[in-house]
Protein backbone atom coordinates (compact mmCIF):
# COMPACT_ATOMS: atom_id res chain seq x y z
CA UNK A 1 0.00 0.00 0.00
CA UNK A 2 2.81 2.44 0.94
CA UNK A 3 4.55 1.57 -2.36
CA UNK A 4 1.43 2.58 -4.30
CA UNK A 5 1.14 5.85 -2.38
CA UNK A 6 4.80 6.66 -2.98
CA UNK A 7 4.50 5.81 -6.66
CA UNK A 8 1.37 7.98 -7.00
CA UNK A 9 3.12 10.88 -5.27
CA UNK A 10 6.14 10.54 -7.56
CA UNK A 11 3.90 10.39 -10.61
CA UNK A 12 2.03 13.51 -9.48
CA UNK A 13 5.27 15.43 -8.93
CA UNK A 14 6.57 14.39 -12.34
CA UNK A 15 3.33 15.43 -14.03
CA UNK A 16 3.31 18.80 -12.25
CA UNK A 17 6.92 19.43 -13.26
CA UNK A 18 6.13 18.54 -16.89
CA UNK A 19 3.07 20.78 -17.00
CA UNK A 20 4.92 23.67 -15.36
CA UNK A 21 7.87 23.26 -17.74
CA UNK A 22 5.61 23.15 -20.80
CA UNK A 23 3.67 26.21 -19.68
CA UNK A 24 6.89 28.05 -18.99
CA UNK A 25 8.33 27.21 -22.40
CA UNK A 26 5.11 28.23 -24.12
CA UNK A 27 5.00 31.51 -22.24
CA UNK A 28 8.57 32.38 -23.16
CA UNK A 29 8.34 31.50 -26.86
CA UNK A 30 9.77 34.24 -29.08
CA UNK A 31 10.23 36.59 -26.11
CA UNK A 32 13.54 37.98 -24.82
CA UNK A 33 13.77 37.96 -21.03
CA UNK A 34 16.43 39.57 -18.90
CA UNK A 35 19.10 37.21 -17.65
CA UNK A 36 22.66 37.36 -16.37
CA UNK A 37 25.37 36.35 -18.82
CA UNK A 38 27.80 34.00 -17.10
CA UNK A 39 30.78 35.07 -19.21
CA UNK A 40 30.56 38.81 -18.63
CA UNK A 41 28.25 39.13 -15.66
CA UNK A 42 26.32 41.65 -17.75
CA UNK A 43 22.58 41.96 -17.60
CA UNK A 44 20.96 41.17 -20.96
CA UNK A 45 17.87 43.33 -21.54
CA UNK A 46 14.66 42.72 -23.42
CA UNK A 47 15.63 43.65 -26.98
CA UNK A 48 12.06 43.52 -28.31
CA UNK A 49 10.76 46.76 -26.78
CA UNK A 50 7.17 45.56 -27.20
CA UNK A 51 4.71 48.24 -26.02
CA UNK A 52 1.26 47.51 -24.61
CA UNK A 53 -1.26 47.00 -27.38
CA UNK A 54 -3.26 48.50 -28.84
CA UNK A 55 -2.87 52.27 -28.84
CA UNK A 56 -6.30 53.90 -28.89
CA UNK A 57 -6.77 56.86 -31.21
CA UNK A 58 -9.12 59.68 -30.27
CA UNK A 59 -11.54 61.34 -32.67
CA UNK A 60 -8.98 64.12 -33.09
CA UNK A 61 -6.23 61.63 -33.96
CA UNK A 62 -8.48 59.77 -36.41
CA UNK A 63 -10.91 62.45 -37.68
CA UNK A 64 -13.07 60.28 -39.88
CA UNK A 65 -16.13 62.55 -39.77
CA UNK A 66 -14.57 65.99 -39.32
CA UNK A 67 -15.31 68.34 -42.24
CA UNK A 68 -12.17 69.37 -44.10
CA UNK A 69 -10.09 66.62 -42.49
CA UNK A 70 -8.72 63.46 -44.08
CA UNK A 71 -7.12 60.24 -42.82
CA UNK A 72 -4.45 58.89 -45.18
CA UNK A 73 -3.22 55.36 -44.45
CA UNK A 74 -0.11 54.35 -46.42
CA UNK A 75 0.98 50.79 -47.22
CA UNK A 76 4.37 49.12 -46.70
CA UNK A 77 7.19 51.50 -47.68
CA UNK A 78 10.34 49.39 -47.18
CA UNK A 79 12.55 52.43 -47.64
CA UNK A 80 11.02 53.47 -50.97
CA UNK A 81 11.37 57.16 -50.24
CA UNK A 82 10.88 58.58 -53.74
CA UNK A 83 7.55 56.77 -54.39
CA UNK A 84 6.48 57.82 -50.89
CA UNK A 85 7.04 61.50 -51.68
CA UNK A 86 5.35 61.02 -55.05
CA UNK A 87 2.33 59.54 -53.31
CA UNK A 88 2.17 62.44 -50.86
CA UNK A 89 2.24 64.83 -53.81
CA UNK A 90 -0.54 62.95 -55.61
CA UNK A 91 -2.59 63.01 -52.42
CA UNK A 92 -1.92 66.75 -52.06
CA UNK A 93 -0.96 65.97 -48.48
CA UNK A 94 -1.43 68.90 -46.09
CA UNK A 95 -0.18 68.19 -42.54
CA UNK A 96 -2.46 70.90 -41.10
CA UNK A 97 -5.64 69.12 -42.19
CA UNK A 98 -4.54 65.54 -43.00
CA UNK A 99 -3.69 62.72 -40.60
CA UNK A 100 -1.00 60.46 -42.06
CA UNK A 101 -0.76 56.87 -40.79
CA UNK A 102 1.45 53.99 -41.91
CA UNK A 103 0.91 50.23 -41.55
CA UNK A 104 4.52 49.35 -40.68
CA UNK A 105 7.57 47.98 -42.50
CA UNK A 106 8.72 51.51 -43.23
CA UNK A 107 12.37 50.40 -43.51
CA UNK A 108 14.55 47.55 -44.89
CA UNK A 109 14.45 45.52 -48.12
CA UNK A 110 14.66 48.67 -50.23
CA UNK A 111 17.61 51.07 -50.71
CA UNK A 112 19.53 51.78 -47.51
CA UNK A 113 19.53 55.54 -48.05
CA UNK A 114 15.80 55.34 -48.72
CA UNK A 115 15.18 53.57 -45.42
CA UNK A 116 17.13 56.24 -43.57
CA UNK A 117 15.19 59.02 -45.31
CA UNK A 118 11.80 57.43 -44.66
CA UNK A 119 12.67 56.87 -41.01
CA UNK A 120 13.94 60.42 -40.62
CA UNK A 121 10.73 61.79 -42.16
CA UNK A 122 8.47 59.67 -39.95
CA UNK A 123 10.43 60.47 -36.80
CA UNK A 124 10.81 64.20 -37.42
CA UNK A 125 7.08 64.57 -38.12
CA UNK A 126 6.05 62.02 -35.45
CA UNK A 127 3.80 60.19 -37.92
CA UNK A 128 1.27 57.80 -36.41
CA UNK A 129 1.72 54.16 -37.36
CA UNK A 130 2.32 50.58 -36.29
CA UNK A 131 5.51 48.56 -36.34
CA UNK A 132 6.06 45.84 -38.93
CA UNK A 133 8.14 42.67 -38.74
CA UNK A 134 11.07 44.38 -40.51
CA UNK A 135 10.83 47.38 -38.18
CA UNK A 136 10.91 44.92 -35.28
CA UNK A 137 14.21 43.43 -36.46
CA UNK A 138 15.71 46.92 -36.65
CA UNK A 139 14.48 47.73 -33.13
CA UNK A 140 16.00 44.53 -31.76
CA UNK A 141 19.35 45.12 -33.48
CA UNK A 142 19.56 48.68 -32.15
CA UNK A 143 18.74 47.51 -28.63
CA UNK A 144 21.45 44.85 -28.97
CA UNK A 145 23.97 47.41 -30.29
CA UNK A 146 23.26 49.75 -27.39
CA UNK A 147 23.74 46.87 -24.96
CA UNK A 148 26.94 45.46 -26.49
CA UNK A 149 28.50 48.94 -26.65
CA UNK A 150 27.86 49.40 -22.93
CA UNK A 151 29.42 46.04 -22.11
CA UNK A 152 33.07 46.06 -21.08
CA UNK A 153 35.08 45.24 -24.22
CA UNK A 154 32.08 44.96 -26.50
CA UNK A 155 32.50 48.37 -28.15
CA UNK A 156 36.15 47.65 -29.02
CA UNK A 157 35.30 44.28 -30.56
CA UNK A 158 32.49 45.80 -32.60
CA UNK A 159 34.64 48.72 -33.79
CA UNK A 160 37.34 46.32 -34.99
CA UNK A 161 34.74 44.28 -36.87
CA UNK A 162 33.32 47.39 -38.56
CA UNK A 163 36.82 48.56 -39.50
CA UNK A 164 37.63 45.18 -41.06
CA UNK A 165 34.38 45.22 -43.02
CA UNK A 166 35.08 48.72 -44.31
CA UNK A 167 38.60 47.72 -45.36
CA UNK A 168 37.47 44.55 -47.16
CA UNK A 169 34.43 46.30 -48.68
CA UNK A 170 32.61 42.99 -49.45
CA UNK A 171 29.88 42.77 -52.09
CA UNK A 172 27.77 40.84 -49.59
CA UNK A 173 28.39 42.23 -46.06
CA UNK A 174 26.06 39.70 -44.48
CA UNK A 175 27.95 36.74 -45.99
CA UNK A 176 31.29 38.34 -45.07
CA UNK A 177 30.18 38.73 -41.46
CA UNK A 178 28.96 35.14 -41.29
CA UNK A 179 32.35 33.81 -42.41
CA UNK A 180 34.24 36.10 -40.03
CA UNK A 181 32.13 35.10 -37.05
CA UNK A 182 32.82 31.41 -37.72
CA UNK A 183 36.52 32.11 -37.19
CA UNK A 184 35.98 34.49 -34.26
CA UNK A 185 37.43 32.92 -31.13
CA UNK A 186 36.32 35.70 -28.80
CA UNK A 187 33.34 35.51 -26.52
CA UNK A 188 31.62 38.40 -28.25
CA UNK A 189 30.43 36.54 -31.32
CA UNK A 190 28.48 34.29 -28.99
CA UNK A 191 26.49 37.30 -27.80
CA UNK A 192 24.67 37.50 -31.14
CA UNK A 193 21.27 35.77 -30.81
CA UNK A 194 20.63 32.72 -32.95
CA UNK A 195 19.29 33.55 -36.39
CA UNK A 196 20.38 37.18 -36.32
CA UNK A 197 22.42 38.34 -39.33
CA UNK A 198 25.27 40.71 -38.54
CA UNK A 199 25.71 43.51 -41.14
CA UNK A 200 22.32 42.69 -42.63
CA UNK A 201 20.08 45.43 -43.96
CA UNK A 202 18.26 45.56 -40.60
CA UNK A 203 21.56 45.79 -38.75
CA UNK A 204 22.85 48.65 -40.89
CA UNK A 205 19.63 50.65 -40.48
CA UNK A 206 19.82 50.07 -36.71
CA UNK A 207 23.48 51.12 -36.60
CA UNK A 208 23.06 54.25 -38.71
CA UNK A 209 19.84 55.70 -37.32
CA UNK A 210 19.90 58.56 -34.83
CA UNK A 211 18.79 58.36 -31.22
CA UNK A 212 15.59 60.26 -32.08
CA UNK A 213 14.91 57.83 -34.94
CA UNK A 214 15.24 54.93 -32.50
CA UNK A 215 12.94 56.58 -29.98
CA UNK A 216 10.34 56.97 -32.71
CA UNK A 217 10.48 53.49 -34.21
CA UNK A 218 10.60 51.78 -30.81
CA UNK A 219 7.55 53.81 -29.72
CA UNK A 220 5.42 52.38 -32.54
CA UNK A 221 2.62 50.15 -31.18
CA UNK A 222 1.74 46.74 -32.51
CA UNK A 223 -1.80 47.88 -33.27
CA UNK A 224 -4.04 50.94 -33.40
CA UNK A 225 -7.71 51.14 -32.52
CA UNK A 226 -9.94 54.02 -33.64
CA UNK A 227 -13.18 53.18 -31.80
CA UNK A 228 -15.19 56.11 -33.16
CA UNK A 229 -14.49 54.83 -36.69
CA UNK A 230 -14.56 51.13 -35.74
CA UNK A 231 -11.19 50.70 -37.43
CA UNK A 232 -8.27 48.54 -36.28
CA UNK A 233 -4.80 48.74 -37.81
CA UNK A 234 -2.07 46.10 -37.47
CA UNK A 235 0.84 45.31 -39.75
CA UNK A 236 0.03 41.63 -40.44
CA UNK A 237 -3.52 41.43 -39.17
CA UNK A 238 -5.84 40.52 -36.31
CA UNK A 239 -8.00 37.46 -35.76
CA UNK A 240 -11.71 37.98 -34.99
CA UNK A 241 -11.93 34.79 -32.96
CA UNK A 242 -9.87 31.93 -31.55
CA UNK A 243 -9.71 29.31 -34.35
CA UNK A 244 -9.74 26.52 -31.76
CA UNK A 245 -13.42 27.22 -31.05
CA UNK A 246 -16.48 28.03 -33.11
CA UNK A 247 -17.08 31.76 -33.63
CA UNK A 248 -20.29 31.39 -31.60
CA UNK A 249 -18.51 29.82 -28.60
CA UNK A 250 -19.13 31.72 -25.37
CA UNK A 251 -15.43 32.52 -24.92
CA UNK A 252 -15.29 34.46 -28.20
CA UNK A 253 -15.52 38.26 -27.77
CA UNK A 254 -17.95 38.66 -30.68
CA UNK A 255 -20.23 35.92 -29.33
CA UNK A 256 -21.29 37.86 -26.25
CA UNK A 257 -22.38 41.39 -25.47
CA UNK A 258 -20.01 43.12 -23.01
CA UNK A 259 -21.18 44.35 -19.62
CA UNK A 260 -22.40 47.91 -19.99
CA UNK A 261 -20.98 50.55 -17.60
CA UNK A 262 -23.46 52.59 -15.63
CA UNK A 263 -24.31 56.19 -16.42
CA UNK A 264 -25.03 55.95 -20.14
CA UNK A 265 -28.25 57.72 -21.05
CA UNK A 266 -29.02 57.36 -24.74
CA UNK A 267 -29.21 54.18 -26.83
CA UNK A 268 -26.56 55.69 -29.13
CA UNK A 269 -24.15 56.08 -26.22
CA UNK A 270 -24.80 52.53 -25.12
CA UNK A 271 -24.23 51.03 -28.56
CA UNK A 272 -21.05 53.09 -29.13
CA UNK A 273 -19.68 51.96 -25.76
CA UNK A 274 -20.55 48.32 -26.35
CA UNK A 275 -18.88 48.39 -29.76
CA UNK A 276 -15.74 49.98 -28.31
CA UNK A 277 -15.54 47.39 -25.53
CA UNK A 278 -16.14 44.47 -27.88
CA UNK A 279 -13.55 45.69 -30.39
CA UNK A 280 -11.00 46.25 -27.63
CA UNK A 281 -11.65 42.73 -26.32
CA UNK A 282 -10.35 41.28 -29.58
CA UNK A 283 -6.84 42.23 -28.43
CA UNK A 284 -7.15 40.63 -25.00
CA UNK A 285 -9.66 37.79 -25.30
CA UNK A 286 -8.45 36.20 -28.53
CA UNK A 287 -5.21 34.57 -27.29
CA UNK A 288 -3.45 34.64 -30.66
CA UNK A 289 -3.80 38.44 -30.79
CA UNK A 290 -1.89 38.79 -27.52
CA UNK A 291 1.22 37.31 -29.17
CA UNK A 292 3.27 40.05 -30.90
CA UNK A 293 4.52 37.50 -33.43
CA UNK A 294 0.96 37.13 -34.76
CA UNK A 295 0.25 40.82 -35.38
CA UNK A 296 3.70 41.17 -36.96
CA UNK A 297 3.85 38.03 -39.13
CA UNK A 298 0.49 36.31 -39.62
CA UNK A 299 -0.76 35.48 -43.09
CA UNK A 300 -3.20 32.67 -42.45
CA UNK A 301 -4.53 29.85 -40.28
CA UNK A 302 -3.70 26.20 -40.97
CA UNK A 303 -6.08 23.25 -40.76
CA UNK A 304 -4.82 22.47 -37.25
CA UNK A 305 -5.89 26.01 -36.20
CA UNK A 306 -2.36 27.33 -35.79
CA UNK A 307 -1.31 30.69 -37.19
CA UNK A 308 1.17 30.66 -40.06
CA UNK A 309 3.30 33.24 -41.85
CA UNK A 310 3.41 30.98 -44.91
CA UNK A 311 1.12 30.89 -47.93
CA UNK A 312 -0.71 27.71 -46.93
CA UNK A 313 -3.91 27.72 -44.94
CA UNK A 314 -6.88 30.07 -44.94
CA UNK A 315 -5.97 33.75 -45.28
CA UNK A 316 -6.84 35.39 -41.97
CA UNK A 317 -8.71 38.20 -43.81
CA UNK A 318 -11.23 35.61 -45.06
CA UNK A 319 -11.85 34.54 -41.46
CA UNK A 320 -12.21 38.18 -40.42
CA UNK A 321 -14.74 38.94 -43.14
CA UNK A 322 -16.66 35.75 -42.40
CA UNK A 323 -17.16 36.67 -38.74
CA UNK A 324 -17.83 40.35 -39.41
CA UNK A 325 -20.33 39.40 -42.09
CA UNK A 326 -22.21 37.43 -39.44
CA UNK A 327 -22.51 40.40 -37.06
CA UNK A 328 -26.23 41.08 -36.54
CA UNK A 329 -26.06 43.94 -34.02
CA UNK A 330 -27.01 43.89 -30.36
CA UNK A 331 -30.74 43.99 -31.02
CA UNK A 332 -32.14 40.70 -32.38
CA UNK A 333 -34.45 42.76 -34.62
CA UNK A 334 -31.50 44.55 -36.22
CA UNK A 335 -29.83 42.45 -38.89
CA UNK A 336 -27.23 43.24 -41.52
CA UNK A 337 -28.28 40.37 -43.75
CA UNK A 338 -31.56 39.95 -45.60
CA UNK A 339 -32.45 36.76 -43.78
CA UNK A 340 -31.66 35.27 -40.37
CA UNK A 341 -28.72 32.91 -40.11
CA UNK A 342 -27.73 30.40 -37.47
CA UNK A 343 -24.22 31.87 -37.65
CA UNK A 344 -25.33 35.36 -36.63
CA UNK A 345 -23.29 36.98 -33.85
CA UNK A 346 -24.27 39.72 -31.37
CA UNK A 347 -21.84 42.32 -32.70
CA UNK A 348 -21.34 45.15 -35.16
CA UNK A 349 -18.72 44.89 -37.91
CA UNK A 350 -15.30 46.52 -37.59
CA UNK A 351 -12.73 47.09 -40.32
CA UNK A 352 -9.07 46.06 -40.27
CA UNK A 353 -6.43 47.91 -42.30
CA UNK A 354 -3.10 46.09 -42.68
CA UNK A 355 -0.03 45.51 -44.84
CA UNK A 356 2.54 42.69 -44.91
CA UNK A 357 0.95 40.38 -47.53
CA UNK A 358 2.68 41.69 -50.67
CA UNK A 359 2.09 38.45 -52.55
CA UNK A 360 -1.65 39.11 -52.35
CA UNK A 361 -1.25 42.71 -53.51
CA UNK A 362 -3.91 45.30 -52.84
CA UNK A 363 -6.54 43.20 -51.09
CA UNK A 364 -9.84 44.99 -50.59
CA UNK A 365 -12.70 43.13 -48.94
CA UNK A 366 -15.87 44.35 -47.26
CA UNK A 367 -14.38 44.56 -43.77
CA UNK A 368 -10.62 44.54 -44.44
CA UNK A 369 -8.17 46.48 -46.57
CA UNK A 370 -4.69 45.10 -47.32
CA UNK A 371 -2.41 47.91 -48.52
CA UNK A 372 0.87 46.15 -49.32
CA UNK A 373 0.91 46.45 -53.12
CA UNK A 374 4.59 45.42 -53.38
CA UNK A 375 6.22 48.79 -54.00
CA UNK A 376 9.66 47.46 -53.03
CA UNK A 377 9.57 44.98 -55.92
CA UNK A 378 8.60 47.59 -58.47
CA UNK A 379 4.82 47.44 -58.32
CA UNK A 380 2.73 50.16 -56.65
CA UNK A 381 2.49 52.11 -53.40
CA UNK A 382 -1.08 52.46 -52.14
CA UNK A 383 -2.91 54.69 -49.69
CA UNK A 384 -6.40 54.51 -48.23
CA UNK A 385 -8.12 57.91 -48.12
CA UNK A 386 -10.98 58.49 -45.68
CA UNK A 387 -12.78 61.79 -45.16
CA UNK A 388 -16.18 63.06 -44.06
CA UNK A 389 -17.39 63.52 -47.63
CA UNK A 390 -16.54 59.94 -48.59
CA UNK A 391 -17.96 58.58 -45.34
CA UNK A 392 -21.29 60.17 -46.19
CA UNK A 393 -21.36 58.63 -49.66
CA UNK A 394 -24.25 56.11 -49.81
CA UNK A 395 -23.12 52.54 -50.59
CA UNK A 396 -25.11 52.57 -53.83
CA UNK A 397 -22.97 55.48 -55.06
CA UNK A 398 -19.70 53.67 -54.40
CA UNK A 399 -19.17 52.38 -57.94
CA UNK A 400 -20.06 55.71 -59.51
CA UNK A 401 -17.37 57.52 -57.54
CA UNK A 402 -14.72 54.79 -57.95
CA UNK A 403 -14.52 54.31 -54.23
CA UNK A 404 -14.74 51.29 -51.94
CA UNK A 405 -17.12 50.45 -49.14
CA UNK A 406 -15.43 51.28 -45.87
CA UNK A 407 -17.16 50.86 -42.54
CA UNK A 408 -20.56 52.52 -42.75
CA UNK A 409 -19.52 54.78 -45.64
CA UNK A 410 -16.92 54.85 -48.36
CA UNK A 411 -13.21 55.45 -48.88
CA UNK A 412 -10.83 55.76 -51.80
CA UNK A 413 -7.62 54.02 -52.87
CA UNK A 414 -4.90 56.22 -54.39
CA UNK A 415 -1.63 54.74 -55.64
CA UNK A 416 1.56 55.53 -57.56
CA UNK A 417 3.93 53.39 -59.59
CA UNK A 418 7.20 52.32 -57.98
CA UNK A 419 10.03 52.39 -60.54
Amino acid sequence: MSYRIAFAALLSLTLCFYLFSSAFLDATKNIWHSFTNAATGARVPDFSHFPPQPRTLSAVEFPINAPGKRVLIVGDLHGMYDPFRALLDKLDYKPASDTLIHVGDIVAKGPHHGSMNVLKYMASHNITGVRGNHDQKVIEWRAWLDWINRTNGGAVWLAELHAAAEEDDPDDPEEWAEKRLKNDRTRWSKKIPDGWKLLSDHYRVARDMSASDFRYISSLPLALHAPQAHVLIAHAGILPSDPNYKPSHRRQPLARIPALPAGLDTPEDKIATLRRLQEAALFTKVPQNTDPWVTLNMRGVLDDNTVTRGKKGTPWAEIWNRDMGNCAGFDPKHRFEARPSKDELPCFPATVVYGHAASRGLDVKRHSVGLDSACVTGHRLSALVVDAKLQNTPPLEVRKKKTIQFGEGSAQIIDVKCD
